[in-house]
């Protein structure tokens, strides 16, 4: 029980210093938890940021469930009407990634997962509720969602970020 409340602890340090410590960075803190600054070469989580920063803004893979990436990443020759296939180990490496990061894994953070059912498999993340509820201004004014309209995926515009999609309406 004692390494459990140490454990605890340290957590809750971190979370009050982190704030601080983007502020003092220039960074938003839930970038700063988000996208990490380094990553070792070659790693999975590296190749995925390179691959999907190509041409949006690499999400987090704790933003949906493993369902979900799984269902994103069996069709990436129509990638929301992008052919954005990879070879098949790529492929494999960053579903494997994705999947064993996602949500609902032991890495991932289970508010991402309140409110949605386990019979639903979004594949965006401006579907999950936890990004409803976050965003619920840009939902109400309409400025997530509709025909031609792709503010709800425009991360980097409130939040920063890297890649061809960082300019564009991705």
């Amino acid at each position: 029980m004692s390494t459990l409340r140490a454990r605890l602890g340290v957590m809750a340090v971190v979370a009050a210093l982190l704030p601080a410590a983007c502020s003092l960075a220039g960074e938003d803190p839930q970038v700063a938890m988000a996208a990490p600054t380094a990553y070792h070469p070659g790693s999975a989580e590296a190749v995925t940021a390179q691959q999907c920063s190509a041409c949006h803004i690499a999400y987090s893979p704790t933003a949906m469930p493993g369902r979900s990436w799984q269902a994103l990443m069996s069709h990436l020759s129509s990638h929301f009407g992008e052919d954005a296939s990879l070879d098949a180990p790529t492929e494999q490496a960053i579903t494997r990634y994705l999947v064993s990061h996602a949500a609902d894994s032991r890495y991932g953070d289970r508010y991402m997962l309140r409110g949605l059912a386990a019979s639903v498999t979004p594949e965006r993340i401006t579907d999950m509720p936890w990004w409803r509820r976050q965003h619920r201004r840009l939902v109400e004014r309409g400025a997530a969602s509709g025909p031609g309209v792709r503010a709800g995926a425009q991360c980097q515009t409130c939040h920063g970020g890297h890649g061809a999609g960082a300019d564009d309406d991705n």
